[in-house]
C-alpha cells in the first residue's frame, strides 16, 4: 500500500502523534516541518541557520579533514534546499539573508581551502544569491538585497587567497539601481572599476547602470566605445544578427579575428562569421570560411565544406587541391581521418607506415587493399609494445592489440603470434596467464 494511502487511514490525532514522536529523534524532520508551516521571524531563523552552517563547515578549518590531496569536502546541500524553499514560499529576504550568512563564513575560512571546494561553494553561493535576487518583486526585499550587496563587497576576508567577488555581488546589485540610489552604487563601484584584472566585468556592470538610467541609445554608445571587451563586442554581434545587420555582424568578427590573440584552439569568432555568412546565404564566404576552419582543425567541417562544394556543383575540381591542402595544414591524426572518409586507401598506407601506432584504428579498413602490408606493421607494433610490457596492465594492453589484430581478418595470424609470445615470455608467468585467457576467448 502506497505511503499516501496509509496517511489517510489515519486520525488526525495518531497522524500528529506519529510526527511529533518522529520530529523529535530527526532534527531535519524538525527542521523541514518549521521551513514548511512555521510563521517565520528572521532573527530566529537566521540563529537556527547559523548552527546548521557551523555545523556543516566545523572542520573545514582543520588540515586534519582534508583527503590526500588537500580537498575538503563540504555537503551543504541541506542549507541549499532550505533557502530555496525559502524563496519558493517568498520569504525573499530570509532566503537572501541565509545565503549571505553562508557566504561570510565561507569567507572566514577560505585561506584555509584556497582554490579548493571552499572557493567552489561560495561561487556557487554568488549564483543562488543572484537566482533568489531574480525572484524579490516587493521593494523593500530590492532595497535589502541592493544594500546588503554592497556591504558585502567591502568584507576583506578570503581577498589576500582570491575571494575577490566584489563584481558578482555588484552585478546582483545593478538589478535594483534607480535614481533613488545611484550616487550610493557610484560610491562603492568606483572602488572597483578601475580594475584591470576584472575589467571587462566591471565595464559590463557599468553597461546595465546606462541602460538602466539612460536607456538603449546610450547603451549603444557605449557598447560602440567599447568593443576591444569581446563580452561587449558579442552583445554588439546578438543586437547585429537580430536585427539582420549582416554587414555590421561581419564587420565585428572579422575585426576580432584580426584584433584578439588566440592562442589555444580556434576562434570562437571564426565560428561566427560563418554563421553570418550562412543566414547571408553568401556560398562562397561560407565555403571559404568552412575552409578556414577545417584547416584549423576542426574536422567536423570537413563534411560541411564537402556539401557545400557539392551543392555548387564544384567538388570534382577542387577534392585534389583539397587534400593536398589537407595533407599540407592539418595534423596526420585528422588528415588520417580524411582519408580513411574518402577511402584514399593508399595514401592511408603511406600514413600508417609514417605512424605505425595508428594501425589499431585503421588496419581493419586497410586490410581489405592491403593485406600482408597491414599484417607486417600489425606485428611489428605489437612486438614492440610487447618488449616493453613490465607488469599486468602492460600485457592486457598487448593482449587486446592482439584481439584488434585477430578481429581485423587476421586470426590465424594472431594465433600463431600469441603461442609465440608464450615460449618467448615464458618467464613472465603474469603474462602467460592474460595470454591463455584470450586464447580460451
Amino acid at each position: 500500500m502506497k505511503t499516501e494511502q496509509l496517511l489517510e487511514k489515519l486520525t488526525q490525532k495518531a497522524l500528529i502523534d506519529f510526527v511529533v514522536e518522529y520530529a523529535k529523534s530527526d532534527s531535519k524532520l524538525t527542521n523541514a516541518i518549521n521551513v514548511r508551516f512555521g510563521a517565520l521571524e528572521l532573527k530566529t531563523e537566521l540563529t537556527k541557520m547559523e548552527k546548521q552552517i557551523d555545523i556543516a563547515l566545523g572542520d573545514a578549518s582543520d588540515y586534519h579533514g582534508r583527503d590526500r590531496w588537500g580537498y575538503y569536502h563540504v555537503d551543504l546541500s541541506d542549507i541549499i534546499n532550505e533557502v530555496y524553499e525559502r524563496a519558493e514560499q517568498n520569504h525573499i529576504r530570509l532566503a537572501f539573508a541565509e545565503l549571505e550568512m553562508l557566504y561570510r563564513k565561507l569567507l572566514e575560512i577560505f585561506e584555509y581551502q584556497a582554490e579548493c571546494e571552499i572557493a567552489d561553494e561560495a561561487e556557487d553561493c554568488l549564483r543562488i544569491m543572484s537566482e533568489i535576487a531574480d525572484k524579490a518583486t516587493n521593494k523593500e526585499d530590492q532595497d535589502y538585497i541592493f544594500r546588503l550587496c554592497l556591504e558585502l563587497t567591502e568584507l576583506e576576508d578570503g581577498k589576500d587567497y582570491g575571494a575577490d567577488y566584489e563584481d558578482k555581488l555588484l552585478r546582483i546589485a545593478v538589478k535594483f539601481v534607480n535614481a533613488d540610489n545611484i550616487s550610493e552604487f557610484n560610491e562603492t563601484f568606483a572602488l572597483f572599476e578601475s580594475d584591470s584584472w576584472r575589467g571587462e566585468e566591471f565595464k559590463l556592470i557599468r553597461l546595465e547602470v546606462i541602460r538602466k538610467m539612460k536607456g538603449e541609445k546610450a547603451a549603444a554608445d557605449f557598447i560602440a566605445s567599447n568593443l576591444q571587451h569581446p563580452k561587449i563586442r558579442e552583445i554588439a554581434f546578438e543586437k547585429a544578427v537580430a536585427n539582420k545587420n549582416f554587414e555590421q555582424a561581419e564587420h565585428l568578427c572579422k575585426e576580432a579575428i584580426a584584433t584578439y590573440e588566440h592562442r589555444w584552439g580556434i576562434s570562437p569568432w571564426l565560428y561566427k562569421l560563418y554563421t553570418v555568412y550562412e543566414m547571408m546565404k553568401d556560398n562562397d564566404k561560407t565555403t571559404e570560411t568552412a575552409r578556414e576552419i577545417l584547416m584549423q582543425g576542426d574536422l567536423e567541417y570537413y563534411s560541411k565544406l564537402k556539401t557545400l562544394l557539392s551543392d555548387s556543383g564544384t567538388w570534382d575540381n577542387a577534392y585534389p587541391i583539397l587534400i593536398k591542402e589537407c595533407a599540407e595544414k592539418l595534423n596526420y591524426s585528422t588528415y588520417m581521418e580524411i582519408l580513411e572518409i574518402e577511402s584514399e586507401y593508399t595514401l592511408l598506407l603511406e600514413q600508417l607506415n609514417q605512424h605505425n601506432e595508428k594501425v589499431y584504428q585503421y588496419g581493419a579498413f586497410l586490410a581489405k587493399k592491403y593485406l600482408q602490408e597491414v599484417c607486417d606493421i600489425y606485428t611489428a607494433q605489437i612486438n614492440k609494445v610487447a618488449e616493453s610490457a613490465n607488469d599486468r596492465k602492460s600485457y592486457n594492453r598487448v593482449c587486446a592489440n592482439i584481439k584488434l589484430f585477430s578481429d581485423a581478418g587476421y586470426s590465424d595470424k594472431a594465433k600463431s603470434l600469441t603461442e609465440e609470445f608464450k615460449l618467448k615470455y615464458k618467464r613472465k608467468p603474469a603474462f602467460v596467464d592474460e595470454l591463455k585467457k584470450i586464447q580460451d576467448k
